[in-house]
């Protein structure tokens, strides 16, 4: 007996959500008690560092963690000063952000591997936001006078940029606060797990366009080239480099000679010993060849007087201790609002990737709007301290991973190196030339560089997405940062959508020699035409959703399936179980009621029998369209079992469709739904029809089901 012969009731949408809202509530109520195991778990919740500090396995992860710790914290030196210039502030407020962020984040994070602080792309997105609203805000204000504090120093601003460096500290300070509370409210409203929309091949080709937009904004530091004014906009990569070739003569050679040097020995030791797996299982610890590079070049800069004697520009002045914690500006933030959400998406998702990776390959969960609640405060404390929006970077988390990190440790030793930095080492990095910090930025991109021959392997697998990452990469790299994020999500969207309304409809046959085998005629596992139609019945399966955008053609389809076959009704039509027994007849095998001449098979071929009743399947002849179908079409079976779900639309397009092929004398059956879409269909009114539509556990019952004569 079919599913709708024993039809429940079906609930409403309306009465299943609040029976379940009800449910739900009713847990929290009368199931959470005021108990110490209750608490505890409460604020392992709240605060991760609690539960995995108090279980901390002082033998097994403390050396790893100290070393890891150690080795991170010497990264973020040199990363923290390049990225600080590159986020359109000084170097200092790099040091910041690897510092008071950490201290938060480390506290409420659920990822025992991610190294937050200073990341290439973020940066640049705040200095481009910096640059236009800065320049708006010193426009707006005139001649009137900012407020400024002891770690500014405006004459540090290059020539050619008119915003001083209090009001872009301002305005910078104001992102910050605006990115941490956006991805608070990301992670409150739960959106973390919404994250899986900005697919891997997407974010790849956007960092990988972001990091030639952060390539390019260090080449004027590393050529030296100060009368090279930046450019901000769509096409400015164009125009930028349309300048620089213009301007080649005015190169400092002095400048050049530095950067250089510097590149070739990052580069080397990044190649042949670094990234080297025979060098590596000897020393074991990456060689700190950023550090050094900044070491010795500052001691040159100090020794030859680059500054004085060659021109060659310096970091200059570094101020020494903690900065005093300051309210951020509130009134620029509804200028920055809009912005700041790219920023804080592009935040999110680079953290949300990395902690997942690194969860995955040691086995352990993290809850990621969790984290986006971790990093959002982070940035909303780092914003009172001066610092640019952090977020989680890729290299210094897998360097804190290869070394031996295994837990937030790792963090709060990075700090204390950061600390010692800022309290009584900075002073010494005053004469560092700054074309080596882009010397820095630009080998450390070289990663995200090469991620432009992912395009070849994606293309090799899917076009579509080698699309989503062409699109984007094109959009980021032509347009800019801010416009080509929302174009590769756009067209990611409409891929999507572009999947879900063409999707695969397969019409469905019996395997030959085989009872219950049923497979869509034309399948690349099976060898052509050894899948066959049966006789009296189509069978069409829909891969993926039915909804408003793919029902109406989905029902065409059929519809012109049922039209193009032979409906006249036979003189006596047999039951369909028989005429399945009759075809799944091999060569050779008997009939013990073999009275007829010929029979056909199911791929329209006529089989002689001889009197001793076997098949001489030599003997063949090609019907015609008509003969080949001289039974009468009974039923259409929509096997549901690759439908996810069906909405208004898609089920009016089946009740209209049931309503037809009862005209016709048709049985429509439903096989192998799912209780959401058959709840669905029901609610519609099908089940109203007369006759109504059977509703099945699978194909093969289907089969049994139809009518018979």
């Amino acid at each position: 007996m079919s599913e709708a012969q024993q039809e429940p009731h079906i609930a409403t949408p309306w009465s299943r959500l609040v029976n379940q809202l009800r449910s739900r509530l009713h847990s929290r109520i009368h199931g959470t008690k005021c108990t110490p195991k209750v608490a505890r778990d409460i604020l392992y919740r709240i605060l991760p560092i609690t539960d995995w500090l108090f279980h901390y396995n002082i033998k097994k992860c403390l050396v790893g963690d100290l070393i890891s710790g150690f080795t991170v914290g010497i990264l973020n030196i040199p990363q923290g000063m390049a990225y600080g210039v590159l986020a359109g502030t000084e170097s200092i407020y790099g040091l910041y952000t690897s510092f008071f962020p950490v201290l938060i984040y480390s506290l409420i994070c659920t990822s025992q591997h991610a190294s937050v602080g200073t990341f290439a792309v973020t940066s640049l997105m705040t200095g481009g936001i910096v640059h236009s609203v800065g320049r708006e805000l010193y426009a707006s204000r005139s001649n009137v006078s900012t407020p400024g504090q002891a770690h500014t120093n405006s004459s540090q601003s290059s020539p050619n940029d008119l915003v001083p460096m209090e009001i872009r500290v301002e305005v910078m300070m104001a992102i910050t606060l605006a990115t941490g509370i956006w991805e608070i409210l990301f992670g409150i409203f739960r959106f973390g797990h919404l994250a899986v929309f900005l697919s891997d091949h997407l974010v790849k080709g956007f960092t990988c366009a972001a990091a030639f937009h952060v390539f390019t904004s260090q080449v004027k530091l590393v050529f030296g080239m100060r009368g090279l004014n930046e450019r901000y906009g769509p096409l400015k990569l164009i125009y930028f480099y349309y300048d620089f070739f213009a301007q080649i003569t005015t190169v400092h050679i002095p400048t050049l000679i530095v950067s250089i040097i510097c590149i070739t020995i990052l580069y080397l030791v990044r190649t042949f010993i670094n990234q080297n797996p025979r060098i590596m299982k000897i020393i074991k610890i990456p060689l700190p060849i950023e550090l050094i590079v900044i070491i010795f070049a500052t001691l040159a800069s100090h020794y030859l007087d680059l500054s004085c004697r060659w021109g060659v520009s310096t970091v200059s002045r570094i101020p020494t201790g903690l900065p005093a914690p300051q309210v951020p500006s509130y009134k620029i933030i509804p200028e920055i609002l809009g912005r700041s959400f790219s920023l804080a998406i592009v935040a999110s998702a680079i953290l949300i990737s990395l902690t997942k990776i690194f969860s995955s390959k040691h086995h352990y969960k993290v809850d990621a709007n969790q984290e986006l609640i971790a990093l959002g405060a982070a940035n909303v404390f780092g914003a009172f301290f001066w610092s640019i929006p952090a977020t989680g970077a890729l290299a210094r988390s897998a360097v804190q991973e290869s070394v031996g990190g295994s837990t937030q440790v790792v963090s709060y030793v990075s700090a204390v190196i950061v600390l010692i930095v800022l309290v009584a080492l900075g002073k010494y990095l005053e004469p560092l030339p700054r074309a080596v910090l882009g010397s820095v930025i630009m080998v450390a991109l070289i990663g995200m560089l090469k991620q432009v021959t992912d395009v070849v392997r994606l293309w090799k697998i899917s076009l579509i997405d080698a699309s989503i990452f062409i699109v984007t990469f094109l959009g980021t790299l032509l347009l800019d940062v801010d416009l080509g994020l929302a174009i590769g999500v756009l067209y990611s969207l409409l891929t999507f959508a572009f999947r879900m309304q063409y999707g695969k409809v397969a019409w469905l046959g019996r395997v030959r020699g085989t009872k219950d085998d049923i497979q869509p005629v034309k399948s690349e596992f099976y060898a052509k035409n050894y899948v066959d139609e049966m006789p009296g019945v189509k069978i069409v399966r829909l891969y993926g959703p039915l909804y408003s955008g793919n029902a109406e053609r989905f029902v065409k389809k059929i519809k012109r399936e049922i039209a193009a076959e032979t409906v006249e009704p036979a003189t006596t039509p047999e039951p369909v179980d028989t005429l399945h027994r009759r075809n799944t007849a091999g060569d050779g095998e008997h009939y013990a009621d073999a009275v007829e001449l010929q029979e056909l098979s199911e791929g329209g071929n006529v089989h002689t029998i001889r009197l001793d009743g076997t098949v001489n399947a030599a003997q063949t002849s090609l019907l015609s369209d008509h003969e080949r179908h001289p039974y009468p079409l009974r039923a259409i079976i929509i096997d549901c079992s690759a439908i996810s779900f069906v909405d208004v639309m898609g089920a009016e397009q089946m009740k209209q469709l049931a309503a037809e092929c009862g005209k016709k004398g048709l049985q429509l059956m439903f096989a192998a739904c799912t209780d959401s879409v058959r709840d669905v269909l029901i609610l519609s009114g099908i089940s109203t029809l007369d006759p109504a539509p059977f509703f099945v556990r699978s194909v093969l019952e289907a089969l049994h089901n139809i009518p018979m004569g």
